[in-house]
């Protein structure tokens, strides 16, 4: 089957309710959106997840795809003590998805906690994962992970990766939805975590406008 979905989902801590206490409410027009990707995740009822996140371990010069046989997860960092998740890693397909970029030459790496604890860090699964998954798991938890955390690349070798992605799904003749886990510019809000700028919001729609007309070439030439 391959590729059946594609989703584009923000992470914000804060739209967890046991940490927004209340702030969540704000962008309650987020909030049904990610419960509706939720509906359709269930409905199309997924092998496997492929998440690509930018809080995992990142390297400067190589894509970072998970590889034990679990990853826990947790929010402690954002005072949220009560909520945590494990969920099963499908090596197989990330194994695949590894061959093939290797075979295209995109630099990529297997990350396991042996390998990261050279650089004091270790395989989980951090909240830009954590947030997309606690919505799809209020209404569908039968699915494994790939977890990817994605380097600065150039277009070209991130464009051929996820061509990666779509052949090794394909030829493992996997039911796989993708989610890239992103907050955009982040420059919405004098309030955000990083200064307004005018220019967010016309970068946001533009990028948002390239996307639903299935333009690459397009994102790839955003200034």
């Amino acid at each position: 089957m391959g590729l059946t979905g594609f989703y584009l989902m923000p992470h914000p801590p804060i739209i967890i309710p046991t940490i927004g206490k209340g702030e969540e409410n704000k962008i309650s027009k987020t909030i049904d959106s990610l419960n509706t990707i939720a509906k359709d995740i269930k409905e199309k009822s997924p092998n496997t997840i492929i998440i690509i996140t930018p809080h995992g371990t990142m390297f400067g010069d190589a894509i970072s795809l998970a590889y034990e046989d679990t990853l826990k997860g947790d929010l402690k960092k954002f005072g949220e003590y009560n909520t945590s998740m494990e969920i099963e890693v499908d090596k197989k397909l990330t194994s695949k998805i590894y061959e093939f970029a290797v075979q295209k030459n995109i630099p990529c790496v297997m990350a396991t906690n042996e390998l990261l604890r050279q650089f004091n860090s270790n395989v989980e699964i951090d909240h830009g994962v954590f947030v997309p998954l606690f919505f799809i798991n209020k209404k569908f938890k039968d699915y494994k992970i790939v977890h990817i955390t994605y380097a600065p690349l150039s277009d070209l070798e991130l464009y051929k990766f996820g061509m990666c992605i779509d052949e090794a799904a394909r030829e493992l003749s996997m039911n796989v939805v993708l989610i890239a886990s992103g907050d955009l510019s982040h420059r919405l809000k004098k309030e955000g975590p990083y200064d307004y700028s005018p220019y967010g919001e016309v970068f946001d729609k533009e990028f948002l406008d390239l996307l639903q007309k299935g333009d690459p070439l397009g994102v790839m030439s955003i200034e």
